[in-house]
């Protein structure tokens, strides 16, 4: 059933989420008020809204991704000093992009904060795919 949920990892960082998003191949909309979802809470019992949401707080956004094929967005909510990232899973093909609880947006955000203070800190950098995901080698 459609719900809300929330991808549990701290952004601080909303230069390395828009740098992420375009690894990704996603749409970060900047300034959007809204984000696509299913329209109504089902079965809120069942599935909780995200620790300090309302029913009226939903689909309500400082900032919105856009995911190419999905039906539904990723809603960005400023929240004491951090952003929250929101989403409906009902949409197959927005959980499929994003990975399980948000997996491989995660991974991007990581592997672009660590590139964002690598080059602050002037290190060199070198980027490697491989079979199981992506090795980043800093040297200074």
């Amino acid at each position: 059933m459609s719900h809300i949920s929330k991808i549990e990892v701290a952004i601080t960082d909303l230069e390395a989420l828009k740098n992420a998003c375009h690894r990704l191949g996603f749409e970060f909309v900047e300034g959007a008020t809204t984000y696509r979802w299913y329209g109504r809470v089902v079965e809120p019992e069942k599935y909780p809204l995200p620790e300090g949401m309302t029913v009226d707080d939903l689909g309500k956004c400082h900032h919105a991704i856009r995911v190419p094929d999905a039906d539904y967005e990723i809603g960005i909510v400023r929240r004491n000093g951090n952003y929250l990232l929101l989403l409906d899973y009902w949409d197959s093909k927005l959980k499929n992009r994003v990975g399980e609880n948000g997996g491989r947006l995660k991974q991007a955000y990581a592997i672009e904060r660590t590139l964002r203070e690598a080059r602050r800190r002037n290190f060199r950098i070198t980027e490697t795919r491989t079979e199981h995901g992506i090795r980043l080698t800093l040297s200074a």
